[in-house]
């Protein structure tokens, strides 16, 4: 019996060892489980760190990114991206985390070679945790950054605004600033529209603001002029084709620092236009029914008035009519209509055109005409030949509108869902009719001024103007020019308008030293409507056409030689 008791006693106790032993065994495995996870946690912590300590801080810049509406796009008429948000990498730098300030430099220099080592240590010795380094980094920069492991570094992503067409339409989309505002054009006016994402779509055509700003750019170095602007409107709804301002600048730059280039001239520069403005002064006549369609004006002799003396750039030594006057561009004439229908009146039309206010247009760069109203007669003279009133070129434009659009009122647009508004007629259809008729002889009439626009089969029509560039500081340059044009095509059924603006051209070899609007922008029309009139789906056609002979009024004009010229 003793014996069996001690036989379990002894089994007992070898069990309760091994069984100790056991227990032992597993709870060192545990341990070892632990410390191998820990070890691994502490290492891909070490790893993260040492590749960018700011994956968290990146993570949740991200998180709060994306709570962020993206800016919306905006488009041209056929739906091209003129101006989108894409996500950029930023870089900064945490100075707290930093254990080896050189080494950290020499790495830094070595990815961005633009950073300057001494900046770099003042700013590596700030008592800050968060210093910008770089506003944008590439992919590739990005990249060297994880492989280079430099600690403390802030990898943030934000949004930038971009413009993939760089200078085409600058003036027209504007800007943004820093944090993604608006500051300027398009950008600026639809600023709560693009930020809640919603996208604008412009009536802005991407090829033709491309053909008219390389055609006007190259005339402009033609011609080693300062500048000019240049604009295609639809005459029956006052949509913008195009609308181009020289020198320009690249949308993705905009800086205030670029003064001159930012500076719009299609829309808020005003100038004299010089005898553009003799379109109004004509319909006026036709409106006010105080001239007679015949009625003849005497411009053998100078005019003086008061003490200024009006003359004309090519004197005739007859009295002529009011479609001659336009055709031949005659001061005189003009101004002697102006004094027979008065201030008053001409005040009126001026209004009812536009032409003494802002323009309705969807930027903030838009210019207030500036007009002399003391009603006296000198004053009334000069307007009827584009002095003492200076407007934008889309004023201009806009007024060209009204007159060839069967007189209704025509409010320059940029988009392209515009509400519709009631027609208001400004003059009446049988005076549209006699000036689209007088516009269509201008160009295409031996005696007119606007011979070099001519462009068979599309039917041009307009006006040109030269005009003295107006000093700063009072007074006209007496050779600086300011010369332009406004007219229509085709002109028996106006589609669209064309206001060209260049100022101060030079007179060149192949000018004959002329700088005058016939000869710096009479061609570019033609050029442009070469160009442009096959995009815009206008098929040539003959004057001698039904069409043609029922729409437009076929004037006589005389030349120095009285006789009589179609």
């Amino acid at each position: 019996m003793k014996v069996f008791s001690f036989v379990n006693f002894h089994f007992k106790k070898n069990n309760d060892t091994k069984s100790r032993k056991i227990k032992l065994l597993f709870c060192g495995f545990l341990l070892i489980i632990s410390f191998t996870m820990i070890g691994y946690r502490t290492i891909s912590l070490a790893s993260a760190k040492k590749v960018n300590l700011s994956k968290i801080a990146h993570k949740d810049f991200n998180s709060k990114t994306l709570e962020k509406t993206i800016r919306g796009n905006i488009f041209d008429r056929n739906n091209k991206i003129l101006a989108t948000t894409i996500d950029t990498s930023s870089l900064s730098i945490n100075p707290q985390e930093i254990l080896n300030k050189n080494e950290t430099i020499n790495k830094l220099i070595k990815i961005f070679p633009e950073l300057n080592e001494e900046v770099l240590l003042k700013k590596l010795n700030n008592n800050k945790k968060h210093i910008n380094l770089l506003r944008e980094i590439s992919p590739r920069e990005y990249v060297k950054i994880l492989n280079m492991g430099i600690e403390g570094l802030i990898i943030q992503t934000r949004q930038k605004r971009i413009y993939p067409n760089n200078n085409l339409a600058s003036h027209i989309l504007g800007g943004t600033d820093i944090d993604g505002n608006g500051i300027a054009g398009v950008e600026k006016n639809f600023e709560a529209q693009l930020q809640k994402g919603n996208h604008v779509t412009l009536s802005i055509h991407s090829g033709i603001q491309h053909i008219t700003r390389k055609l006007l750019l190259n005339q402009i170095k033609k011609f080693e002029a300062e500048g000019g602007a240049g604009i295609i409107m639809n005459a029956k709804n006052g949509q913008v084709y195009a609308s181009v301002s020289l020198p320009d600048y690249n949308a993705n730059n905009y800086d205030l620092k670029l003064d001159k280039k930012l500076f719009n001239k299609a829309t808020k520069g005003i100038y004299e236009l010089g005898s553009t403005l003799k379109l109004i002064t004509a319909a006026i006549a036709f409106e006010s029914n105080l001239i007679n369609e015949n009625e003849l004006f005497d411009v053998s002799k100078p005019l003086k008035v008061s003490s200024r003396i009006i003359s004309d750039f090519h004197p005739l030594s007859f009295s002529i009519n009011i479609p001659e006057v336009i055709v031949h561009s005659s001061n005189i004439g003009s101004a002697k209509m102006a004094e027979k229908f008065g201030s008053s009146i001409q005040l009126k039309y001026l209004k009812s055109l536009g032409l003494m206010d802002m323009l309705p247009l969807e930027i903030p760069e838009l210019g207030r005409p500036q007009i002399l109203t003391d009603k006296k007669v000198l004053t009334t003279m000069a307007i009827s030949y584009g002095h003492s009133i200076s407007i934008t070129p889309m004023h201009l434009a806009s007024a060209t509108a009204t007159i060839v659009n069967n007189g209704i009122k025509i409010d320059p647009t940029l988009i392209t869902d515009k509400t519709k508004v009631q027609k208001r007629h400004v003059i009446s259809k049988e005076t549209s009719k006699k000036m689209k008729s007088i516009m269509r002889l201008v160009v295409s009439n031996q005696h007119g001024t606007a011979k070099k626009a001519e462009v068979p089969g599309y039917i041009v029509g307009g006006k040109t103007g030269t005009a003295e560039k107006i000093k700063p500081s009072g007074g006209y340059f007496k050779k600086q020019n300011i010369v332009a044009f406004t007219g229509a095509f085709p002109m028996n059924d106006p589609q669209f308008i064309i206001t060209l603006m260049i100022d101060n051209p030079k007179g060149q070899q192949f000018s004959y030293g002329y700088r005058t609007a016939g000869w710096v922008v009479a061609p570019l029309v033609k050029k442009l409507v070469t160009r442009i009139a096959p995009i815009l789906n206008i098929k040539p056609q003959s004057e001698r056409s039904i069409e043609f002979s029922n729409n437009l009024l076929n004037y006589k004009i005389r030349g120095k030689n009285k006789g009589a010229n179609l």
